[in-house]
């Protein structure tokens, strides 16, 4: 998929994030329209200035769950007017509920895909638009996540991401973020969407990319087994707020486990919430905080 000059990345992140999730639970995989979540989840400013994956599935449970598909709603590479209404819902076999963040670090997220496809942000460096395949490390990055992108896969070596820039990009379209290292905040703004089944059958499937990642890439299956534990067998995330007890004892519920990889604490700019995940500080209301990628 390409999002074209439009910064509209936040809507092909959420609906990465939603294909394979709704094909587990239907059965069949769908191409869902990236237009209707840039139409209409902002009503009062441009989606080509950037938003929120999360925001697109709140917007789809406040609509009934749900989401027209590609070829009823063309991606148009700029904010028109809401046609949601009157164009017709493919979630047939799953409504969209909500979503949920994954906790950040690498084993949280590794552990969530096992389930299905992530919408994850990252900082988009120099470095990482010249990409041309192979397994990157990008260490040039400085600021925060400003791009949203579809994490789709893992191995031992790698993170599998499907970006949103055409096929012409990368390998074919795709990212291989190395293991073990943070990768300019990839781990950090995780969430997918929660379905609900109708029960309902879904016999109108769309095609899946022929694309495969290169097996010389390629290592033995990891187990997606988390790299530390919980000391204390009380953790909640309550205790997260306060730094000595997430640190010595409640690691693994306060989303810690990379830190040594990482270089500490969030990137710069984001503090870690609530829930565990690091968003910008600039949009922090109470202890929820978001940040906008484009």
């Amino acid at each position: 998929k390409n999002q074209g000059s439009c910064g509209s990345c936040w809507t092909f992140g959420a609906v990465g994030g939603l294909e394979t999730r709704y094909q587990v639970a239907s059965g069949v995989l769908r191409n869902f329209a990236e237009q209707e979540y840039l139409d209409c989840v902002y009503s009062s400013r441009d989606g080509c200035n950037g938003g929120w994956p999360s925001d697109c599935y709140d917007y789809s449970k406040k609509s009934g769950g749900r989401l027209a598909s590609t070829t009823d709603y063309v991606y148009q590479a700029t904010d028109g007017s809401c046609k949601g209404s009157s164009k017709a819902d493919s979630m047939v076999s799953a409504k969209i509920t909500g979503y949920s963040d994954v906790p950040s670090g690498e084993s949280s997220n590794i552990q969530a895909l096992v389930d299905g496809a992530l919408a994850v942000a990252f900082e988009v460096t120099n470095y990482f638009q010249q990409y041309r395949g192979g397994i990157i490390k990008d260490t040039t990055c400085s600021g925060r996540p400003n791009h949203a992108v579809t994490a789709v896969g893992y191995t031992a070596k790698f993170v599998l991401v499907k970006n949103s820039w055409g096929s012409s990009w990368g390998d074919n379209g795709f990212v291989k973020f190395t293991r073990g290292y943070s990768n300019c905040g990839l781990f950090g703004y995780s969430s997918y969407p929660t379905l609900s089944k109708t029960g309902k059958s879904d016999s109108n499937p769309d095609a899946a990319t022929p694309y495969r990642p290169s097996e010389n890439d390629d290592g033995p299956a990891p187990v997606p087994d988390p790299d530390c534990e919980d000391k204390a067998i009380n953790c909640v995330q309550d205790f997260c707020q306060y730094s000595n007890i997430a640190e010595q004892y409640c690691r693994k519920t306060c989303g810690l486990c990379d830190d040594d990889d990482d270089g500490g604490d969030c990137p710069s700019g984001t503090v870690r919430c609530s829930d565990g995940v690091c968003r910008s500080e600039e949009r922090r209301v109470g202890k929820e905080c978001r940040s906008r990628w484009s």
